[in-house]
This record gives C-alpha cells, structure tokens and sequence, in this order.
C-alpha cells in the first residue's frame, strides 16, 4: 500500500505548491524511524508551509527634526509548519477517511471552500465519535488540526490558527518522544504556536514552543530526516524571544542553530534557501543591535544566496527580495548613498508584485515599502512618496489583528508618517491622528519593551510638534523629561542610545528658543562631548557632533561668544569633508556652515564668509526641493544673507533675489494652517521688504513690514515675540520718518524697552535693538525737545560701544549717530566740548573704513550739519565753505543707493538756496540727475508715480521749474532749457527711451547692426514689463506675490542689461551722446515750424522763455506773475467752471470766466506776446510749454477781453507740448510711413458704456460719428466701432490699424492714479496703460472728443499725465483734448467746423491746430457757449 506525504519546508518560506506529490510508502516511512511495519497506519502529512513575517522596527530619527524617519525592519524566522505525519487510524472507519483525505487533496490543488468544510466536517464526526481512551484518538486529532491548517493557509484566520494548535497539542499528548511521529509534530506545533504569538502576543506561546523545541533536539538523533526542520524552527524561536526580551545570548544561539541547518541542508537541498535567508535575517538583526557593518555584508550575501535558489515563481520568493532591500536600506543610513535607498524600494515594490494577497507577512512587506518610501520622501521632498508611504502602512496596519505581534510598530510608524505630512501641509488632524497612533503604540510596549526606546523617541517628536503648533510648554517639558528617564535607563551599548541623545537635544534646543535657558544647551554640549567618546560608528558620530554644533551656534547667538563660533564652523568644515550631496544630512550641515559663516561675517565683515556661506545657501536649495524637510531652511537662509550682502555691499540683484525666495517661503508655509515656521518667515519678508523701502521709498512697503511683523508677533505658533518685536519697532521707528505719527515713535521706544531685557548684552540682536532703541530716542528728543530723551539716547550709545568689540562692523556707523546726539547736545547747551568730541566721533569713525566705504556717507552729512550749526553761532563763513564741500561729497559717495545720494543732493539744493550759495546750480543739476535714476529704479509706471508722492519727493514737484528760475537767475538760458526739459515729463521720457530708434547706428557696421538689434529687443522687453506689471498690480489679489516680486527682480535684471548696451552704444563713433539728456542745441529743432514757448512757474521768479529754430534763447521776465499768484488764478478758473455748470447758465459761466482769462493775460501773455510779435506775425503757429499749474489754464483762451483789443485766438494759431522733446519725437515719428501709406479713418463711439463705469448714457455719440462719417474725405477709407463692438478689444485694433481716428466716448481722468485715466466703453474702461501698450502701427491723428481727455494731475503737473498725452506718446502726432467736460449737446457743431476745415485742403494731420482755431471762431456762438469752444486744445506737430 502506498500513502500520500507533503514535502516538509521551512515556515521561512511562503506556502509552496509543489509540482507534483512525493510518495513514500510506509515501509519506507518505518524505515526511515526504525520501526516496524505496521499495514494498519496510514500516514499524512500536511502541504508545507512557509511563513516569512518582517517585523517594523522602530523609526530612526538621525536627521534632527519633528517627526522621526523609517529604518530598516527587523526580520521575524520562519518555522516549519509541516515535519511529521499524522498518527495511524483503526481501518474500519477506511470509507470516511479516504474521503476526507480525498477532500483535502482536492482543496489543496483547487481551493474550493467546500472540500475542505466537508473534510473538517467528516473529521469532527469521527473524533466527537470516538470512545474515550480510543487508540484513534490522537490520530484523528491530528487529523483535524491538518485540515484547519490547510484552511488557515488560505483563510489566514486567527480561529483556524487556534483549532491547528488545538488539535495538535491533543496528539502531542498521545505521542512520546520515541514516536517516530513526535518530532514532526513538535516542529509543526511549534511553528503554529510562534505564529501564534506574532498574532496575539502571547509571551507563554514562544516560551512552550521553545521549550517543546529543546526536548525535541535531545531526543533527535543526528540523521534523523527532520533534525534540520527542528533546528531551524528552533532557531527562529529563540531569535523571536531575543526581539522580545532583549538578551545577547539568544541570538547568538539563533544564529549558531541556523548554521548548524545550514550545514545539515548542504548544495542541491530543497530547503537551503530558506536556511541561507533565515541566517540573513538573524545578521541583520545583530546589525541592528551592534552597527559592525560586517553584519551588514555578510547578511546580504546569505539573502543573495537564498535569492539564486529560491524559484520566480515561489511565494518565499517576494520574501527574500524584501530581506535584499531591508539590508540595501541598512546601507543608505549608513553611507546616504540615495543609490542604495532607490533599489531598496525597486525591490520592494517587485517583492509586493509577487506576493500573493492573503500571504500572513504581507503586513511585513507593506510597512517595508512604505518605510523606506517614507525615508527618501525625506532626502528628496516628493511628497507623492509621503502619499504612498502612508497608504501603504495604512494598508500594513489593516491586514494586522489587533493582537498582532508587531502591530505596536505599525501604529508608530504610520503616527511618524502622518506627523511628517503634518508638518509639510499643517493639517491638524495630521497631528491628532499621529498623537493617537504613537500612543497606541506605547499602551502595546511598555519600559521592559526591547522597542519601548524608539517608540518613546516617536512620542517625543511629537511632543515637540504640538509644543510648536499649540505652544502648551507643558508638552515640550514632558519632553525633555522622557528624553532624560529614558537616557538613563537605556543601556550605552544600546544602539537606539544615540539616536535617544538627538531626540533629547532636540527637545532640549526647543526649550531653549522658548526659555532661552542657556543651561539647556550647556546640557546638550556636556552629553554630545561625552557621548562622542564612545559613539560606535561613524554615522551617529556625525549626528552627535551636528547637534553639538548646533548649540554651540546658538549659544553664540544668544551670548556672542567668538570661541562658540569657530568651534562650530571648525565642526562642520570638517563634517562637510565625509558628506557626500546623496547623504541624509548633507543639506541640514551645510546650512548649519551657511549660518555660521554669516554670522561670523557679521562679526567681522569679511566678503569671503558671506560669499561662502551664499554659496552653501545655494547648493543646499539645489538640493532640497519642495517638500524636503529642510527646503524651508535652505532658501529662508539663502534669502536672509542675500539681503546681508546687499545691505554690505549693494548689489542690487541680491535683494531682489532675496525678497523672490523670501516670499516663496511665506506662500508655501500660508497654505499650510498655523504653519510653526510661518512667524519666522514672516518677519525675514518684512525685513526684505524694509530693506527696499530704503531703497525705493515706496511708503507702502512700509505699510506692508508693519503688517507682516505684526502678524508674526501676534501668531499663535511664534516662540520668537521678543526679536519680532525689536523688528516691528525698527519699521515703526522708520515710518515716523515719513508720517511723522507720534503713536508710531511711542510704540517703537515701548517695544524696543520692552524686548531689551530679553536679549544678553552680548547678544548681537541684543547690540543692534540698544543701537535702535538710542536712535528713536534721538528722534523723540527731536519731537518734544526734552533732553531726558536726548541723554537717554547717548546712554545707550555709549553702552552699545563699551559692549561691542572693537572690531564689529557696525561701530563706525554707531560712533557716526553718537557724534550726531552730542553735537545736538552741542547746540542746546552751547557746549564747544560736545561739539569737539562729535568731531572727533567722526574723525575716530573715519579711521575705521576702508577708502570708498558707504558708511562715509552718513560722516559727509553730519559733517555738513555740524559746520553748518556752527557757521549759525559763528558766523565764521569757513565753516560754511566746509560744510558746501561735504554737501558736495555726500552726493556723489559711492557704495551708497540713489536714494541716499537724492537725498543729501536735495539737502545740498535747501542750505545753497538758505545761504544764497553759488553752489547752487550745481545742486539742482546734481538732484535732478540723481531724481531721474531713483524714479528710474522702480519697475512699474505706476510706482513711480506713487514714488514721486513719497517722503522727501513730495516737496520736488517744483524742482525742475526751481532748477530753471536758478539757471535764469545765473544768466544761462540754454541751461535753463537743458533742465526744465530734464525735469519735466520725467515718467514720459523714462518711456520714451525704450522706444528710440537707432536706424542710423545699423548703417555702422556689423557690430552696429548687432548693437541695435540687442538694443531693440531689450527695449521692446522693458516697455512692455513696464506697462504690463502695472496693470498686473491692478488685479494683484489673484496673483501670487512671488510673481510679482519675480517680475519686479526680472525687470531690474533688464535694465541693468539695457544700462550695459547704451554705455556700449555711446562708446560708438558718432554716438557719444546717446540717450544722454538732449543739449539746447537738439532741443531748438521743436521750434522748426514755430516757435516754442516755456512759462517757468517759480517760487523764485516766473518768466517766458522762446525758443526759436534759429539763435539763443529769449527770456521774457514776468514781474506781474508769482507761482501764488498762478495758482490762485487756476483754482478760479475751476471754480467757476464747477458752479456755473447748471443747464442755462452759459452766459454767467462767460462773465465769470472772461476777467480769470483777463488776470491770465495781464500777468503772464501779454509780456510773452509783445515779444512773439517781434518774431513771428499775428496768425503764426505757436507752441506752449507750460509749468505747474498753468498746465491747466486754456492760455490758448486768454486776452484782455476788451473792446479794439485781440484775444490769443485772434493773435496766434496755438498748441501744446508737454516738453519740447516730445514735440520733436512727434515730427520724426512715421514720417516714412506717412509717406508711403494712405491713411485710413476709424470712428470710435460709446453711447452706453459699462454699468460699472457710472456714467450717464450720451444720446448724441450716434449722431457725432454720422457726422463725422459724412465729412471723411472718400480718399481716405472709412470704418467704425460702436455700440455692441465698441470694447477695449474692439477699440484697440482699430487703434492699431487705423491712422486717423475719432473717439466719441466719456473719458475720465483718474485723480489718484492717473496712468488709470481712462475712455468709458461697452465692457469695461480703455485706461491710458492699454493705450501705450497697444503698440500702434501707424498712427497719425487722433481727435478726442470725451470729457477731461487733456486734463493733467494735480499733484504733478508738470509730469502732464493725461490721455491726449498718452495718445501724443504712442504715436499720433497731432492730438485734439479737451481741459474739461464737454458738453454733448453742442460738442458736434465743434466737430462739424473742425472736420470742414481740417479737409478743405490737403489731408495733412499737421493742419489740426490751424482747423481747431478756425472752428472755435466759426462755430455759432449762439449755440456754443464760450468755453465749449475753448474747451478743445491741439497738442503736438
């Protein structure tokens, strides 16, 4: 008779299916245990089974952060579940149990869930069946547990688990070790029982299985078949009791076992394999344990053995590959070679491929995969890894019983992970959820746990999280006091020792930045410097001198200590030398270095640090992207020493650059709730943004630090309120500046006293917050002029300077501010000695820079105060002599910003106008120089704009007209014309240079046309950005201000490539002066068809300057006209034009415009026209040139107004120009094209414009372009745009397409920003940005017939910003605008009169000016009151 057996494995390996059954028949089965033959047993053993299960172990944490980082997995031994056969059965049951043992068969191959229900079915029978004391009795138990073994095989249930371990136990019983079935059985029942344990934890379960075990081996004789099953599995249970109880000598002994099988299952054996993986697995494990990375080889070559023959095809075959990349992983803690971390996870995931579904450790290999995810989320940032990681534990933990073994690992491995995702997204249930895992994991090991260590490491992270995002210092406490019972309980030999100690520093450097205890670092240090003695490998070793680095920094920071500094640059310098860029702590050194060189730089002032250290800034960003843990650190540090150098050295990029990275991080940490990191990043932006209001005086840059220190101070995450504090005072102090607020003056002093005690005296944001708390104490002093405040003040002074060493690089600039408060100490008290020892302040400052430095500035100014203020007690003229000379080189000092230089050129202009000097012209030249480059600096028209209202500038609408009257004063005309040219239209000719033509220069030569070419391109980039990024500001809510702060860095980036090509341009033969202000001798050829007249509008003086194609200039000097005078007359005029505007009350408007217009005449035309007499006769054309506030008066308009007398009408063809270049570039543009190409006419109309516009319906645009359509020449084509078409699309293609046009619309002019002046149309306004945007293609004349379409700003009028000067700019060269509302009513006879007129010759658009001043007097005066016929004015060629 032959039986059915199953080929004996290793639970090491998953279940197998075997190709076909091994048969031997029961001669040969007694044989083999030396007994007899016995015809009434028969014998079944069942399937094999192998069981390969991989513990998680605890995450390690050697990079310092929040949450802790994934490690390798501890391997957990297979057993055996299958060596011996079942008991022999009496035959008369034969029919019952050759169907079962058909059934059983049947499930085995075809896993139907019947067969082996009706087996188990037919087996419970038999043995429920049975007499007590039946000799069938353990046979048919044994039985039973074989077919609920093959059940659990597939069903992977607990319940079946139990009845195998149930079932076998009852036979064990009936069986003695001379059984030839007892060892089988035993290496069966103890691999159950083991598995058993690894579900439910049950220490007695691995206890009884060893102890079965051993009796087994010493009743085992050496040959015997199984002996090599029962020393496997033996050796897998005494490596189970090693990970539970910690004790050296089991695993020792596991690993000893294992090579006693191995030798029993030598080349060619079936089970090799899993003895070569199972050795692996017990290697790995002393690898953990003990670091020698000699483990760590041969474990990989045992599981590359295993894996040579293990078959594709097997289920242990994804085990084996997982065991390969735990140890790959092992590999990349140690060396941080990212290669090695990469083919970890290849294996993995090939490993979860392979692994069947219902596989019992797949739950192992899951939280393998996912570990190791985890891990190179943290070296590259992908958080796409982070994502998987955490479905994949999450799965892992899904697949576990809650009983399961190791389930305290998965709780605390997916706690780390979701705590990591809460700290790159801020999702508070992140955070709550991870708490509860991590805790759950403590309740499963508690301190007697060999894995209690870094579980509590986990929870300590997670302390330190929640103190960082509640700010409860009762968590950050309970932190620290884990950390210090576990140090002292955890063996030092211990691996998971070290990694303890940086957990603990961790907490305790955190403690430190809320208590600033400095005791919390000296504890670091002490363990670090300790610990280091014996630290067992290199890698914690880099760790421990991280951390001691670390404190050492902060330590400097917090008590300047020099020593500190160069111990923790040394420590790192030489870290850096063993870190590769793929090692995990690669990014988290250099920047620790970066810092470190900066702050030593700050000591010393050394360019060599500071360029260092932005160059480790730069790499470590390289290398941390978004998501990566230290992302946020590598570019805040790059941002903040970007700024330090610019603040050194000037380099404007740097800031730039600065304010880009510095903004990207305070979005990316925005999106995140009550990011811990967004205070911090916060203030740094605003300390960007200060640092450019400085530069710019944008007063709203102010307004934005303020708001952003306020929000960092105010943030319920901020641990850092006393250094914001000192910050938000700074910008406080600095807006009183410009506001002059007391209440922003008051917080500042308030908040500087307060934060002060916070700071140890040698702390350097201690030193620089004495410093700023003594200067606004100097501005106090200024405010209410007591000298307590003034003492105060030199107090600190002197304090700051006994304090910092003599070396610091801000001690020249604080002994400067010193001088400052002794010579006004000087002054009250008339004390020479004050006034003595300021200069001698200043003479010690000197001393201390280098030649050029820009700290000389501020010597040079308070040089000129000083002398100054004495020349007034005095009145010796020498010391004002030497003052004037420091005026002079405070202008011109380098290193400094064009601000800072305006500012002491302004101040130079103010005392040479006091004190009547003759260096007075030289100021204005040398401001009005220095004004063009500083508005010239802001990237958007529209800034600018608002940069000519700020601080100081607000007082410099005047300039050029005063920098004229001096020029007169001094008898230079042509000078005079030079700068009220240059002073005037400033924002226009700023424009105006992007769009030059150099056509000449291609005619050159090669390098010429190159030249050109380049120069066009960047001009068309700028004119473009400079249009563009205003109107981005307009919907700047939806953009990211990154984007914005970019473009902004972009467009200086330009222009500091378009200043490079000019200076190349210049240096071309015949183009010395290129784009240079245009000399009188240039600035003549507007007056080639007439002459232009300039009415200079002074303080000083008030004159008329002609200026005639042919010899110098005329001045005509207007005693009867003040600039008081002027401006009185031009709000008369306005008024009467705003109470008279009533429907019937034309004739009183006249009568009380007539003796304003009379006024206008008698003070300022009728000298001016006396003398055009004498050049050109009555009904030439003449060109005005007006300043300030003439620039809103109809001169065109004005006369005596008397009987027998002519009014300017009747005298002159008149036209305006805002300046005389913008009337050249009139008579050169599109000569060429007019010439060559026949014009075409485009009516533009809208009668009903957007609901949003708030303007009236005009019933008269319809009729107005009828009547226009009717009067267009049939030589020039004809279209029109209105109604439904009439939109800012619509309109600007016509603009562009068209070289005539009329536009019949409600215009508007913008009084707060005027480059939104604007034409009202169907969708929404034409603003005059789109206009100079639209890049027409030929224009020529333009009429405009809309309300307000010439009327400048108030605030700077001789900047003439207005839409009949938008359309002049883009290139029409005549242009009609009115100077205020035109009425619809009647705004159709001037047009009737004006198109006759301008069509009854030749269409030649420079006929304009001569058609309107027909029009104005053939028009019916009864139907069109006075000022609609003087409403319209001509400007241009």
């Amino acid at each position: 008779m032959r039986f059915k057996l199953y080929k004996v494995v290793d639970d090491e390996a998953s279940p197998t299916s075997l190709e076909g059954e091994v048969q031997y028949s029961l001669a040969e089965l007694k044989a083999a245990h030396g007994i007899e033959q016995d015809n009434g047993f028969s014998v079944v053993l069942p399937p094999s089974s192998v069981s390969l299960s991989f513990r998680l172990m605890p995450a390690q944490n050697e990079e310092r952060s929040d949450a802790g980082h994934a490690a390798a997995k501890c391997i957990t031994p297979p057993t055996d579940d299958n060596a011996g056969t079942s008991p022999p059965k009496n035959m008369d049951w034969g029919l019952l149990s050759a169907r079962a043992n058909s059934l059983m068969t049947s499930y085995n191959q075809l896993h139907q869930d019947e067969d082996i229900e009706e087996a188990i079915l037919i087996l419970s029978e038999w043995y429920n069946g049975l007499p007590l004391g039946s000799n069938d009795h353990a046979a048919c138990a044994n039985s039973l547990g074989n077919a609920f073994h093959s059940r659990l095989r597939h069903s992977n249930s607990i319940d079946d688990l139990k009845q195998v371990v149930h079932y076998w136990s009852i036979a064990l019983v009936s069986w003695t070790s001379e059984s030839p079935y007892y060892i089988p059985l035993v290496v069966n029942l103890g691999g159950m029982l083991r598995r058993r344990f690894e579900w439910e934890g049950n220490f007695e379960d691995i206890q009884q299985a060893i102890k079965m075990y051993s009796a087994a081996m010493s009743s085992c004789p050496s040959d015997s078949p199984y002996r090599h099953n029962l020393l496997n599995n033996f050796a897998s249970a005494v490596r189970t009791r090693f990970e539970q109880i910690g004790d050296a000598q089991d695993l020792d002994l596991s690993i000893h076992t294992h090579q006693e099988c191995l030798l029993l299952r030598p080349p060619g054996h079936p089970s090799r394999f899993s003895t070569l993986s199972n050795l692996g697995d017990a290697i790995c494990i002393r690898y953990r344990h003990k670091g020698h990375v000699d483990d760590l080889t041969t474990a990989m070559a045992y599981y590359r053995g295993a894996l040579e023959l293990c078959p594709a095809e097997s289920p242990s075959y994804a085990m084996v590959l997982m065991n390969v990349g735990i140890v790959l992983q092992h590999s990349f803690e140690r060396d941080g070679d990212l290669q090695n971390l990469d083919a970890a996870i290849e294996r993995f995931s090939a490993a979860l491929t392979a692994c069947p579904e219902n596989h019992p450790t797949r739950s192992s290999l899951l939280a393998n995969y996912a570990g190791a995810l985890y891990m190179r989320f943290a070296q590259r940032g992908d958080t796409n890894d982070l994502e998987y990681s955490i479905a994949l534990y999450t799965n892992s933990l899904a697949n576990q019983p809650p009983t399961h073994l190791y389930r305290f690992s998965s709780l605390r491995s997916l706690g780390n992970a979701l705590l990591t995702r809460f700290n790159v997204n801020g999702v508070p249930e992140d955070l709550d959820l991870a708490i509860t895992h991590i805790a759950s994991s403590m309740a499963l090991c508690g301190p007697s746990h060999p894995e209690h260590i870094p579980v509590l490491m986990s929870l300590i992270n997670c302390l330190i999280v929640r103190y960082k995002e509640r700010g409860d210092i009762n968590d950050l406490d309970a932190a620290v006091e884990h950390s210090e019972v576990a140090i002292q309980v955890c063996p030092r030999e211990n691996t998971d020792y070290f990694r303890l100690l940086t957990h603990a520093n961790n907490a305790l450097s955190t403690r430190f930045s809320r208590r600033q205890d400095v005791g919390d670092l000296k504890r670091i240090i002490d363990c670090c410097n300790s610990a280091l003695k014996d630290v067992p490998h290199h890698y914690a070793a880099q760790i421990l001198a991280m951390d001691r680095a670390d404190a050492l920094l902060l330590r400097y920071f917090h008590e300047g200590s020099m020593d500190d500094l160069e111990h923790t640059i040394s420590c790192y310098q030489d870290m850096m030398q063993d870190l590769s860029k793929d090692h995990p702590a690669f990014s988290r050194a250099l920047i620790q270095l970066a810092s470190a060189l900066r702050a030593r730089f700050e000591q010393n002032g050394k360019a060599d640090d500071i360029n260092c250290a932005i160059d480790h800034y730069r790499t470590a960003s390289e290398a941390c992207p978004p998501g990566h843990i230290d992302h946020s650190a590598a570019f805040s540090g790059l941002g903040n020493t970007l700024l330090l150098r610019y603040l050194i050295f000037s380099p404007l990029d740097d800031l730039d650059e600065s304010i880009v990275h510095l903004t990207h991080i305070v979005e990316a940490r925005a999106s995140v709730t009550n990011h811990p990191e967004y205070p911090r990043g916060l203030a740094n932006l605003a300390h960007a943004i200060f640092v450019r209001f400085q530069i710019q005086h944008n007063i709203t840059d102010l307004d934005i630090a303020v708001n952003y220190l306020h929000l960092a101070r105010d943030h319920p995450n901020q641990s850092e309120g006393h250094i914001f504090s000192y910050h938000l005072a700074t910008v406080l102090s600095t807006r009183y500046n410009e506001r002059k607020d007391i209440d922003d003056l008051q917080e500042s002093i308030k908040l500087f006293e307060t934060a002060l005690p916070m700071f140890s005296p040698h702390n350097p944001h201690g030193l620089h917050l004495r410093r700023n708390l003594a200067r606004s104490l100097h501005k106090m002093y200024l405010e209410r002029r007591m000298i307590d405040d003034l003492n105060a003040a030199i107090a600190h002074f002197e304090a700051y300077l006994t304090i910092s060493p003599d070396d610091h690089i801000d001690l020249p600039l604080t002994l400067v501010w010193l001088a400052g408060c002794r010579h006004m100490r000087a002054v009250v008290d008339k004390d020479d000695d004050d006034f003595q020892n300021a200069l001698v302040l200043l003479a010690t400052a000197s001393e201390k820079l280098p030649k050029g430095h820009s700290q000389f500035f501020p010597i040079y100014s308070l040089y000129t105060i000083i002398y100054r203020d004495y020349h007034t007690l005095t009145k010796d003229t020498s010391w004002l002599e030497m003052a004037f000379q420091y005026h002079d080189l405070a202008s011109s000092a380098s290193g400094i910003r064009t601000w800072e230089q305006l500012t002491a050129a302004l101040g130079w202009r103010t005392d040479a106008d006091i004190f009547h000097h003759p260096s007075a012209l030289e100021a204005y030249k040398t401001s009005m120089k220095l004004l063009d480059r500083h508005i010239m600096d802001t990237p958007t028209i529209s800034g600018r704009y608002k940069a000519m209202l700020s601080g100081i500038l607000r007082d410099t609408s005047s300039l050029a007209a005063d920098a004229t009257a001096c020029a007169i004063s001094e008898g230079d005309l042509e000078l005079a014309v030079e700068l009220s040219e240059q002073g005037r239209g400033l924002l226009w000719s700023q424009m105006s240079r992007f769009r030059a033509t150099i056509d000449d220069l291609r005619a050159v030569d090669d390098e010429g046309c190159r030249l050109a070419d380049e120069f066009e391109f960047l001009s068309a980039q700028l004119g473009r950005r400079q249009s563009d990024f205003s109107s981005i500001s307009i919907v700047a809510q939806s953009l990211r201000r990154t984007q914005l702060e970019q473009e902004a860095r972009r467009y200086r980036q330009l222009t500091s490539q378009w200043e490079v090509l000019v200076a190349k341009i210049q240096q071309k033969q015949g183009f010395a002066y290129f784009l240079n202000p245009m000399s009188y001798k240039e600035l003549k050829a507007a007056a080639i068809a007439g002459p232009v007249v300039i009415i200079n509008a002074s303080v000083k003086r008030c004159d008329g300057i002609i200026v005639t194609e042919d010899g110098p200039p005329r001045l005509i000097p207007l005693p009867h006209a003040s600039l008081a005078g002027i401006s009185t007359t031009s709000d008369d005029f306005r008024n009467v034009l705003r109470n008279t505007a009533g429907v019937g009350e034309e004739k009183m408007r006249e009568k009380q415009l007539i003796p304003v217009l009379r006024r206008l005449w008698d003070s300022v035309l009728a000298p001016i026209v006396e003398e055009l007499l004498t050049i050109v006769p009555k009904g030439s054309r003449v060109w005005w040139c007006p300043t300030s506030k003439l620039t809103s008066m109809p001169i065109h308009a004005a006369g005596p107004y008397c009987k027998g007398a002519s009014n300017m009408p009747n005298i002159y063809v008149s036209s305006y120009t805002p300046t005389l270049s913008a009337l050249i570039r009139s008579r050169r543009q599109n000569a060429s094209k007019v010439a060559s190409k026949s014009s075409s006419f485009v009516s533009i109309g809208q009668s009903k414009p957007n609901s949003g516009s708030g303007e009236r319906e005009l019933g008269a645009v319809g009729v107005e372009l009828e009547l226009v359509k009717s009067l267009v020449p049939p030589s020039m084509s004809y279209s029109e745009v209105s109604e439904d078409e009439g939109t800012v699309s619509g309109a600007i293609q016509a603009l562009q397409s068209n070289s005539w046009v009329h536009l019949a619309c409600h215009g508007k002019q913008d009084l707060v920003q005027p480059f939104d002046s604007s034409f009202a149309l169907r969708d929404k306004p034409l603003r005059l940005l789109d206009i100079i945007q639209a890049e027409l293609e030929n224009p020529e004349f333009a009429f405009l017939s809309a309300c307000h379409t010439a009327v400048g700003d108030k605030n700077t009028p001789d900047e003439v910003i207005h839409l009949a000067a938008g359309m002049q700019f883009s290139g029409f060269r005549g242009v009609i605008g009115t100077m205020w509302a035109v009425d619809d009513t009647t705004a159709h006879l001037m047009v009737k009169e004006f198109y006759d007129a301008m069509f009854s010759g030749k269409i030649d658009c420079t006929n304009a000016a001569r058609a309107l001043n027909k029009a104005s007097k053939a028009v019916d005066k009864n139907k069109v009151p006075m000022d609609q016929r003087v409403v319209f004015i001509h400007i241009g060629a």
